[in-house]
């Protein structure tokens, strides 16, 4: 009798965890236990927190400083940590890795974020850290504020554990994009110290940047988030080193599989028919 007890235990703790999975080619993020929202939630919470909805939907937000047990700290210089509302969803970016969510706003000011779905590039050490205090962060939200273009969100305690500035979204065209992650054409993203030494700008339908060794330019055209990207032209200097020439191989590959575009978070993401991630992105 005791053996089945303990076997069952187990089991009921196997299936009350479940971590989310990754493709890394595809980018996918699993989603967590309880993250779709149903459309039959009752109609007193949808409407308690429909005003909320509409001021969050779109917005896009960048952290600036988060709480820790030393106090609120400001947010590491170079790295963009950022969330986005949409419907019944969020979005953003870690400063390393991307995560999405489902939320609920419950009451005036109240508002419910599910367990977070979270991409697993590995990050330096110190953004690693802030990632983790973030996450941890996010997880514990109650309550949120509007202060002029600040968003603040608490605890159950109503202690601020995260303080985010709004920023106004970005435009595929000229805009200087600065390259984060390449397909590497063999199992997923890939970056390295060489990687935003790459540039692209998007003008008037003519596509300019650099692989961070070769300029190259191509022209291109856009149908909605459709792109399509015309045959590449490009100089042909030697690269000093041999990573950067096996980047730029790896970056004109890329190109030439790119069927859409995205944007959020101000991030572009430019992605193959199959929605997998072929070129990451930042505003410079």
């Amino acid at each position: 009798m005791k053996k089945t007890l303990l076997i069952s235990f187990i089991l009921l703790q196997a299936c009350g965890t479940v971590q989310p999975t990754v493709n890394p080619v595809a980018e996918q993020l699993v989603e967590p236990p309880g993250i779709r929202v149903s459309n039959k939630a009752t109609g007193a919470s949808i409407e308690r927190g429909q005003n909320m909805q509409n001021q969050l939907q779109g917005d896009q937000w960048q952290l600036l400083s988060y709480f820790t047990e030393q106090g609120m700290q400001v947010v590491l210089p170079d790295t963009l940590v950022s969330i986005e509302f949409a419907e019944y969803r969020i979005s953003g970016s870690t400063g390393c890795n991307r995560y999405f969510a489902s939320y609920q706003l419950l009451a005036e000011n109240t508002v419910k974020i599910s367990q977070p779905g979270l991409t697993m590039m590995a990050c330096p050490e110190k953004i690693a850290a802030q990632q983790h205090q973030y996450l941890k962060n996010l997880a514990d939200i109650h309550f949120y504020q509007f202060q002029e273009d600040r968003l603040k969100l608490l605890d159950a305690q109503q202690q601020v554990r995260l303080i985010f500035q709004n920023v106004p979204a970005l435009a595929l065209e000229q805009t200087i994009w600065q390259v984060t992650g390449i397909n590497n054409g063999t199992g997923g993203v890939v970056s390295s110290a060489h990687t935003e030494k790459a540039q692209m700008q998007f003008i008037d339908g003519k596509l300019q940047g650099t692989s961070g060794c070769n300029t190259f330019n191509a022209s291109y055209q856009t149908k909605g988030s459709d792109l399509t990207i015309g045959p590449v032209g490009i100089t042909r200097m030697l690269c000093a080193e041999k990573d950067l020439m096996i980047q730029e191989q790896q970056l004109l590959q890329a190109l030439k599989k790119i069927k859409r575009y995205e944007i959020g978070n101000n991030q572009l993401r430019l992605v193959n028919s199959e929605g997998s991630l072929m070129v990451g992105l930042k505003q410079q």
